[in-house]
């Protein structure tokens, strides 16, 4: 029997760290739009420095086997390349 592929969403977290942006904590979300107000939320209320939002498929969660990640939205400041790179 085949599994049947799960879409994921999150935020990734950016904080200072020694005066550079180092990753913070990776958060799950119900929905594209709802990692995106997180992600601006946190960024916002200056929980974080930045923040991405993205979303990828997942063929096997046991294994955390997926597709690439797509970044849904960046806010705040990131590291250079990060949309290439989710998640950390």
């Amino acid at each position: 029997m085949a599994l049947k592929p799960i879409v994921a969403h999150g935020v990734q977290l950016f904080v200072a760290e020694k005066s550079r942006l180092a990753q913070g904590r990776c958060l799950e979300a119900r929905s594209a739009a709802e990692a995106c107000r997180i992600a601006e939320e946190k960024v916002r209320c200056g929980r974080a420095i930045g923040a991405a939002a993205f979303t990828r498929t997942v063929v096997d969660p046991d294994y955390d086997d997926g597709g690439e990640p797509i970044t849904l939205a960046i806010f705040g400041k990131v590291p250079a390349g990060v949309a290439d790179q989710l998640p950390f």
